[in-house]
């Protein structure tokens, strides 16, 4: 083991002074340049240093500049650079140009290499790059690759922009609890006053208390406080005074949309005319729409739509259904819970009383019994809890 190391110094070391050497080989260029033509500026260094100097025929301009013993790659850099043109060594010489697909000797100047992307798509990646790099790719989005022809330099420079894009998308899991609580202990659970008894650290942004006059209050507070809340809501759901509708999570990635239904589908027939009907389907419930984006490290920008529908009656065979849209953006920390309330679910119902046999005859059911109304109200409540992985 400890061979093989001495072996990939020794290599490095070798490889460090090949470098070294062929620097220090490169003739040295000293020259005033003012104003002077590039191909006259060129063909005093190849006089010069006895290199020879091959230029195509797209490169012009003047050039003024000082050179002091200036090792001749670097004199060539810096002639070549303001006026966009490269050099490439072939063989013993150097061949200058216009670095432009357009240019007959640009193969001569360009090679290729082709990129697979693993984390985004390639035209993506084409929309997110420079637009100084579109003349030199070609996207493929059946393999999802990049093929780029181009010089060296720009090759390297694009490697390094392209590593910065195709990273893993960050994801993020959020939670949401559906809930119907009665209205007579909505208050037990101290959220229409806001009395919580919060822990050292935690806190109620007082600015999410009304959401845009929809919803009664839209509060945020820590993973303990919420977690009270759940156990209190799990014991009224024992009593009967409380429901949990659905507790879902999904997995979204950052900046995506994520979609979520809590309900059910109830199919109903619509007369359109004289002995013709058709069949429609009505989904009641909540629906949440939801888009997080990471802002900053533990910040989250939330956008919620929610939209909430319930059947409210049936008369003469029409049916009514209430529905609540809401959308809002808010920002929570990584691990927050806010809670959507404010709106009321009406339950009705009827029954039947009366004395056994008696009141099942006809007619005589009246008289022996009759019926009653009953009915509450229970509050809808959406906790939504977001968590970075």
């Amino acid at each position: 083991m400890k061979s093989k190391k001495i072996i990939f110094v020794l290599i490095l070391i070798i490889s460090s002074i090949m470098i070294a050497e062929e620097v220090e080989q490169q003739p040295l260029v000293t020259n005033i340049f003012q104003n002077t033509f590039i191909l006259d500026a060129l063909s005093d260094i190849s006089a010069q240093t006895g290199v020879t100097i091959i230029v195509d025929t797209t490169v012009s301009g003047f050039v003024t500049l000082e050179l002091n013993e200036v090792p001749l790659e670097k004199a060539l850099k810096m002639i070549l650079m303001p006026g966009g043109y490269i050099f490439v060594r072939i063989d013993d010489f150097y061949f200058v140009g216009a670095p432009d697909p357009k240019n007959p000797a640009f193969r001569f100047l360009a090679e290729s290499e082709v990129f697979k992307l693993h984390y985004i798509t390639a035209k993506s990646a084409k929309e997110l790059l420079p637009s100084i790099y579109n003349p030199f790719l070609k996207i493929d989005e059946q393999t999802n690759t990049i093929t780029i022809t181009a010089p060296r330099s720009f090759i390297e420079r694009f490697k390094e922009d392209l590593a910065k894009i195709d990273v893993p998308i960050r994801q993020i899991k959020i939670s949401v609890l559906v809930t119907e609580v009665s209205k007579d202990v909505v208050g037990e659970l101290g959220i229409n006053s806001l009395d919580l008894s919060l822990n050292a650290g935690q806190s109620i942004n007082e600015d999410w208390t009304s959401v845009l006059g929809l919803v009664l209050g839209s509060i945020s507070f820590e993973t303990d406080v919420f977690g009270n809340i759940v156990s209190k809501i799990k014991l009224l759901e024992g009593e009967q005074k409380a429901k949990v509708t659905a507790d879902p999570w999904i997995i979204v990635s950052d900046g995506k949309k994520a979609n979520l239904f809590v309900g059910k589908r109830h199919t109903v027939v619509l007369e359109t005319g004289r002995a013709t009907s058709r069949v429609e389907s009505i989904d009641v419930g909540v629906s949440l729409e939801i888009i997080p984006r990471i802002v900053n490290d533990g910040e989250i920008e939330l956008t919620l739509s929610p939209k909430i529908s319930h059947f409210v009656g049936e008369r003469s065979g029409l049916f009514s259904v209430k529905r609540s849209d809401l959308s809002t953006t808010i920002y929570v920390k990584d691990g927050q819970t806010i809670m959507i309330s404010g709106i009321t679910v009406k339950e009705e119902s009827d029954s039947y009383q009366g004395i056994p046999i008696l009141g099942q005859i006809p007619l005589l059911r009246y008289l022996f019994g009759g019926k009653t109304k009953s009915g509450g109200e229970r509050e809808l409540m959406i906790f939504i809890t977001t968590e970075i992985l």
